[in-house]
């Protein structure tokens, strides 16, 4: 069975990533893990063992309220929440811990709220946009304001680069919800497309595939992560999927954003971003 890693700072913020999350297991018959870092630092004057000691407490009281705070959650949506697991780690790095743990434990998605609460807001929404950047595993940034409802479209906004490897992950996630999928890209006057004569064979091939294509023209005088909120203001997707490209160089991300974290800062929607293969 594969596991979704949903992470929380126990904020009402956060819980949004646990609804979503009881959401995908319900369509998709995910196995849930639940996990919660936090930063335990030693006193100069503690020994080992007594801070060890101490450490197994804290991290046994932490594990109590992570299950009660998923438990609420589950009961406010009236969601079964079926075998999970709970995991709580020491560590100073969130993103560097949870992407650790991803890998090593084959975890299919990770999922976050975008925005934590309290004193933690600002460095959850920077753990997110860190996530977007480098891991590894694919990541669902969700909005702090999600609402449990049907996943029944799922809109890939494409730049065609490598257009069937990256929809056959699409199409993964897609069948294990049960979910249509759209793609939307934005053409500009000089798109070349290998191996296809033009746009409009590109969309009768990915109908074949039962995937309706939008494209549209691009407007150079928009940002991109623009143009993406209006086309879901008018698609009414129930998640966007994007392929965020990790190895730019010092140059690139000084100076150009991130469209994938860019969105994710502001989407009503929830958004999955895969590792761009180059």
């Amino acid at each position: 069975m594969e596991q979704i890693l949903i992470t929380t700072d126990f904020s009402e913020n956060a819980a949004a990533a646990i609804r979503f999350g009881l959401q995908l297991a319900t369509q998709g018959g995910f196995k849930l893990v639940f996990m919660h870092v936090t930063e335990i630092l030693k006193p100069v004057k503690w020994t080992e063992e007594f801070f060890r000691d101490f450490e197994q407490k804290e991290l046994a009281g932490l594990e109590q309220q992570l299950k009660a705070q998923v438990m609420e959650v589950s009961a406010g949506t009236g969601s079964t929440v079926i075998d999970p697991k709970y995991v709580v780690h020491n560590s100073s790095s969130v993103s560097v811990n949870v992407v650790h743990y991803a890998e090593k434990h084959n975890i299919k998605y990770i999922c976050m709220a975008r925005k934590g609460g309290g004193h933690s807001m600002r460095l959850f929404g920077s753990v997110a946009s860190n996530l977007i950047e480098k891991s590894s595993v694919p990541f669902i940034a969700v909005p702090e304001n999600y609402q449990v409802s049907n996943i029944d479209t799922v809109c890939y906004a494409s730049d065609l680069a490598n257009l069937n490897d990256e929809l056959k992950e699409v199409l993964e996630f897609s069948n294990a919800v049960k979910a249509s999928v759209e793609l939307l890209h934005f053409s500009s006057p000089v798109d070349e497309i290998s191996g296809m004569q033009d746009l409009a064979e590109l969309q009768e091939n990915l109908a074949g595939q039962q995937v309706v294509a939008h494209i549209e023209a691009l407007d150079f005088e928009k940002p991109l992560a623009e143009r993406l909120g209006e086309a879901v203001e008018r698609f009414h997707p129930s998640i966007l999927v994007m392929f965020t490209r990790q190895n730019r160089s010092f140059f690139e991300r000084l100076f150009l954003s991130s469209v994938s974290a860019e969105f994710a800062a502001a989407s009503a929607i929830p958004l999955l971003v895969y590792r761009k293969k180059i």
